[in-house]
């Protein structure tokens, strides 16, 4: 293996870098540099370049300037991509270059890579969250931060930093994520996605940049992929099935998961099927990559989303759609069409939206099967549940008490409500029978608050608020979310319409001996499965 070269003693003391026999990557450079911008090589999100020198001659020079060249060193050896590199660059370095003007006024002096230590990371944490308080923000520009700081330290430059585990705790509680489509919503987004689509398909012509937005809306509402592995989407993405004539692959690469996203695809032949149903994915690339072939020719790419720039200065010129090209046109579409939520204002469609659509429909579809709904999406079930699975909109609407509570026995009627279930009574006399000739009783009673048939007396309260325990302990099993979609309507149901009308002593006393001691029916988790 070939000796590394020696450098001066004098370059390494100006960096404050420890001089040993064999550097793992020695710093190079004169500090400032000849050349302090760094160029960007094509990336979705379109940063052509960064411009490190505003950030020198403030007084940690040294700093700036590892920056620059673990930068440089990423992108030339493609250590991530380009486009997280340049989110690496707009916010992990212009933040940390705002403290560290703050830092080295404290300290009124130079400051020096040897200065980046615990006890400054700890203050940077703080000067953030002072600045951005939602804390999302501030965790992503020390996530931005962090990466450098971990590259410049596997390249030797500073001292082991011990980074402290989880600095934002429930940040990303502080900012609601995108919400899926509504099923009205959904049905008009695709029927007017079914006639746009129908159009482009006639067409043999190239296809401009906003018929390609139009085809990458359709795509994702059929498919649920992301952004990026959408528009890098290449030309032998669309692949005949090994096992079904009548189906195509789509394999598109998902880098957060540095995995490979292979979905199974219905493939018609005939075009005319657009006109009735919203056209297959396969059918739509297979039609783009026909038309724009020469296009794709003259700009030397295989991306599928190629096509002429008929604004700007590039007019004519072949070009491929971007992230910032398909928001822009997502608007316009959505302007063109005049599309509402249900509430009748403008409704916001992105790409993400489309993908919570689409795992919150397959996790219906599989009635309500997480597994399947995460390995359909390519992701962990854990994932699935946090970021993308919600309770319907219509949800909060039909959850109601649908029985009836008596706080006093009608004497009269006791023949009716005679019939005592493991969570209160039922005034549905059966109507039929096993095969033994014994009555047949429901047994379905995660659905009793919204049965008709439900009685609530002062002697069932017992059993109810067992019951009621139980199923605030399945919070832990099943995670938040699936537990707000299928039980917590329960829980309100009891507190805020069943509760209020007994004695308030007499149900908070009941309420704790449940707790402490459940009815029979309702000790253990099993139970509650059989019924459910």
């Amino acid at each position: 293996m070939r000796a590394r070269k020696q450098f001066r003693v004098d370059q390494a003391e100006s960096l404050n870098v420890a001089v040993t026999e064999k550097p793992y990557r020695p710093l190079l450079r004169d500090v400032p540099p000849d050349n302090s911008v760094v160029s960007f090589p094509p990336n979705p999100k379109e940063v052509l370049s960064f411009d490190f020198t505003p950030n020198y001659g403030l007084g940690f020079d040294a700093i700036v300037s590892a920056l620059q060249q673990t930068v440089e060193i990423c992108l030339a050896e493609n250590v991530v991509e380009a486009s997280t590199v340049a989110s690496y660059c707009s916010g992990g370095v212009r933040e940390l270059c705002k403290y560290l003007t703050l830092y080295r006024q404290g300290l009124n002096r130079e400051l020096l890579l040897g200065d980046i230590t615990v006890e400054f990371i700890e203050n940077y944490i703080q000067h953030l969250k002072i600045r951005h308080p939602n804390g999302t923000t501030a965790k992503g520009y020390y996530t931005q931060t962090k990466s450098l700081l971990r590259q410049m330290l596997k390249m030797g430059w500073i001292e082991h930093l011990d980074f402290p585990k989880n600095p934002f705790p429930h940040s990303n509680k502080q900012c609601k994520g995108q919400k899926p489509f509504s099923k009205s919503e959904r049905k008009r987004i695709a029927q007017t996605l079914k006639k746009d689509v129908s159009i482009i398909l006639s067409k043999n012509e190239p296809l401009t940049a906003d018929e390609l937005v139009i085809c990458v809306l359709a795509i994702a509402l059929r498919s649920g992929m992301n952004t990026v592995p959408l528009l890098e989407m290449t030309t032998d993405s669309i692949k005949d099935h090994p096992l079904k004539e009548n189906r195509k692959l789509l394999v598109l690469y998902k880098r957060r998961g540095n995995a490979t996203h292979i979905q199974s695809l219905r493939h018609a032949k005939e075009v005319e099927n657009a006109q009735t149903v919203l056209a297959d994915v396969a059918m739509i690339v297979e039609h783009i990559i026909r038309v724009n072939a020469l296009v794709r020719a003259e700009l030397g790419s295989d991306l599928v989303f190629a096509y002429r720039s008929r604004a700007g200065g590039n007019v004519g010129q072949p070009t491929a759609l971007s992230s910032s090209m398909l928001t822009e046109g997502i608007k316009s579409w959505r302007k063109e069409h005049d599309l509402k939520n249900d509430s009748g204002d403008p409704l916001t469609i992105n790409i993400s939206r489309f993908r919570k659509t689409f795992e919150n429909r397959i996790f219906e579809l599989s009635g309500g099967d997480p597994f399947v709904t995460a390995r359909l999406s390519n992701s962990t079930v854990k994932v699935t549940d946090q970021h993308y699975l919600e309770a319907p909109v219509e949800a909060e609407s039909n959850f109601r008490l649908m029985g009836e509570v008596r706080t006093k026995e009608l004497l009269s009627k006791v023949n009716l409500i005679e019939n005592n279930t493991p969570v209160s009574k039922c005034n549905l006399i059966p109507t039929e029978t096993d095969k033994d000739g014994n009555d047949v009783y429901c047994t379905k009673f995660l659905k009793c608050v919204r049965c008709r048939h439900m009685v609530v007396t002062p002697e069932d309260l017992y059993r109810l608020f067992s019951f009621y325990w139980l199923l605030v302990s399945e919070r832990e099993q099943v995670g938040a979310k699936r537990w707000k979609k299928y039980f917590f309507h329960i829980i309100r149901i009891i507190d805020n319409d069943i509760a209020p009308l007994f004695d308030e002593d007499y149900v908070r006393e009941v309420k704790e001996r449940a707790r402490i001691e459940p009815h029979p029916a309702w000790k253990h988790r099993h139970q509650l499965e059989e019924v459910a």
